[in-house]
């Protein structure tokens, strides 16, 4: 009884398991199959039972398992023995056997004990274990990484990834080294610091991060980040590190260069004495930096927030800002531009800034941003404004000087006139006329530096108030007797002319009008002197005071049509000026010459000589920047 009760209990435990028990005949014919068997291959015990292992067996397999029977019947054990066979449904699956020989009381082997594990899922659970690891290792090794297994109680070290990029060791040889690599390599400050962060992992086990100075196989220190995580066992004892190492030489090099570059522009802006900015597309402040506070009143952070920077802007000069915007605005990328205007500071002082900016576009050519410079040039116009008041006080007190000196030759002329005429003989002789004409001359020079020294220093004079100035004088000079003689003059108002256009016209004037004055009128009762002066071309610049700000190139050279005509006997036709001998006619053509302009004589009526030239430079602008 006691005997079946044991074959019972056999019989349940091997139903029970999960492996498949299986007994065989030594020529492979299966006498036993259970519960585990049908579970594992997908044959019932009905289907099986009877046939030969055989068809368990892939094809390819079929010289390994004769071998492995072989082995059996000789009596020999097989424990461990990883294979594949195939199910009913023809899936391969992986198998771990363990086959044992059965003995008759000879112990001769009579039979066999195959006991089959399945063990697919563990091996496609280590081949992708195998693969994510060998994934890790080449993704370590690809971003130079080296990743390392510290076993604590054993100081034995696995190691993979870039181990030949980072140290400089191969495999075997960092293997070898074990813990003596660590003691050897890495810098004696580092490995103090390692220390400390060791002893405070075996009290507390924790993930860690640090940077340490390593040394490589040929000698030369290098930067590694240590990262990792300390394993603590069941009681709370770390006995495993698993970390990874990073060279980062090259990134530590890049940060100081940054950190380099950042304390150069920190120090730039620090010094620099203006401001340095950045604009959105629709000229919105994305920062200033620099002297802000010191030049505008206001901190950095309020013009991001609630001050705009058009509102400190003078409002005379705010329109002269709004064109240079929109002037950049749409002109091509890169572009660069400078103004000049005012702004107004937070004590309410009035101060004079320079803008220098530049436009850059994005890829698809739309402005992205703006950025430029702002500098306080408050002082530098103060001084400007000294330096030209100073100037303009020399050259007014230049021309008093000369106007002075001119006066006094005048003087002496006269004197000398006076001298020549009590002798006899010599009376309204032609030394006389010599004497009074070098002397209307001289005061036509002298009136010119009168009016610059009216003027303020300034280097151009009121041409039309100058030549009313300059035939009232000739009027005054000449001794007409009975005759009556008007002036008639159309001036055009606010022309101004420089010292180089001044004079010889003024000679010009002092000539023609000398001789009209000595010989138009003889033998007759009354006459008329005309002097028209206009200027030409752009009507633009009319009525102004020197030329409107223009592209028009009658701003840029103005011509002017000047004529000086009498109502008297006239020029006989048959006489050409430029052939007498008559030092002021050949003063006059000289004159015109000189200002490359044309002269033009008309005898129908009188005489008219009308006289068209052309002024090169800009004659004056008043049009002065905002300061």
């Amino acid at each position: 009884m006691r005997t079946k009760d044991q074959i019972q209990i056999l019989a349940n435990i091997v139903e029970s398991s999960d492996d498949a028990i299986i007994t065989e005949t030594l020529d492979g014919t299966i006498t036993s199959w259970n519960t585990g068997a049908e579970r594992i291959y997908g044959y019932s015990a009905k289907e099986i039972l009877g046939k030969s292992m055989s068809v368990l067996e892939p094809p390819a397999l079929f010289e390994e398992m004769k071998e492995l029977t072989e082995l059996i019947k000789q009596g020999d054990r097989l424990h461990h023995h990883e294979t594949l066979q195939s199910r009913k449904d023809g899936i391969i699956i992986n198998i771990l056997l363990s086959v044992s020989p059965i003995l008759d009381t000879s112990e001769n082997p009579v039979a066999a004990l195959v006991i089959a594990r399945d063990i697919t899922n563990s091996k496609r659970a280590e081949e992708k274990l195998r693969r994510s690891e060998e994934i890790y290792s080449v993704a370590t090794e690809q971003t130079g990484q080296l990743v390392y297994d510290y076993d604590l109680r054993t100081n034995r070290c696995n190691w993979s990834g870039a181990i030949k990029e980072v140290t400089g060791y191969s495999l075997e040889e960092i293997q070898n080294l074990g813990k003596y690599f660590w003691i050897t390599s890495i810098q004696p400050l580092s490995m103090k610091h390692v220390d400390e962060r060791l002893q405070t992992m075996n009290k507390t086990g924790d993930r860690f991060k640090e940077e340490l100075r390593l040394r490589r196989k040929d000698g030369i220190y290098i930067d590694v980040e240590n990262k990792g995580v300390c394993l603590k066992d069941n009681e709370g004892y770390p006995y495993e590190v698993i970390g990874v190492l990073k060279d980062i030489t090259d990134w530590n090099l890049a940060i100081k260069k940054v950190e380099e570059s950042e304390e150069k522009y920190r120090s730039f802006i620090q010094n620099f004495r203006g401001i340095v900015f950045q604009l959105d597309e629709n000229f919105v402040p994305v920062f200033l930096n620099g002297a802000v506070e010191e030049i505008t009143g206001y901190r950095e952070e309020e013009f991001t927030s609630r001050i705009k920077w058009k509102d400190i802007i003078h409002p005379d000069d705010l329109s002269l800002v709004l064109k240079a915007e929109e002037k950049i605005r749409n002109s091509p990328s890169p572009s660069y531009g400078d103004i000049e205007y005012r702004i107004k500071h937070r004590d309410g002082r009035v101060r004079c800034v320079s803008e220098i900016y530049q436009k850059i576009n994005s890829r698809n050519g739309k402005p992205e941003f703006y950025q430029g410079t702002i500098y306080d040039v408050t002082q530098k116009k103060e001084m400007e404004k000294f330096l030209e008041n100073i100037e303009a006080a020399r050259k007014k007190e230049i021309h008093h000087r000369i106007k002075n000196n001119l006066q006094v030759i005048s003087s002496l002329l006269d004197l000398q006139a006076e001298k020549f005429n009590k002798r006899e003989g010599i009376k309204d002789s032609e030394v006389m006329e010599a004497f009074r004409e070098s002397q209307d001359r001289v005061i036509s020079m002298a009136l010119i530096h009168e009016e610059l020294h009216k003027s303020g220093g300034l280097d151009k004079l009121d041409f039309s108030s100058y030549i009313k100035e300059l035939a009232d004088n000739l009027f005054l000079t000449y001794r007409l007797g009975t005759i009556d003689v008007s002036l008639n003059m159309d001036l055009e108002k606010n022309i101004f002319f420089d010292m180089d256009t001044a004079v010889p016209l003024g000679m010009i004037v002092n000539e023609l009008v000398s001789n009209s004055l000595k010989h138009a009128f003889l033998g007759r009762d009354r006459g008329e002197i005309r002097i028209k002066l206009r200027r030409e071309g752009n009507r633009e610049c009319r009525n102004s005071i020197g030329c409107v700000e223009s592209n028009s190139k009658d701003c840029e050279s103005p011509s002017f049509t000047m004529i000086v005509s009498d109502n008297g006997v006239g020029i006989p036709k048959d006489l050409n000026i430029e052939e007498l001998d008559s030092l002021g006619f050949q003063l006059v053509i000289s004159l015109v010459e000189q200002l490359d302009g044309e002269l033009e004589l008309k005898r129908d009526k009188g005489t008219e000589f009308i006289m068209k030239f052309t002024v090169t430079e800009k004659i004056i602008s008043f049009h002065r920047k905002p300061y």
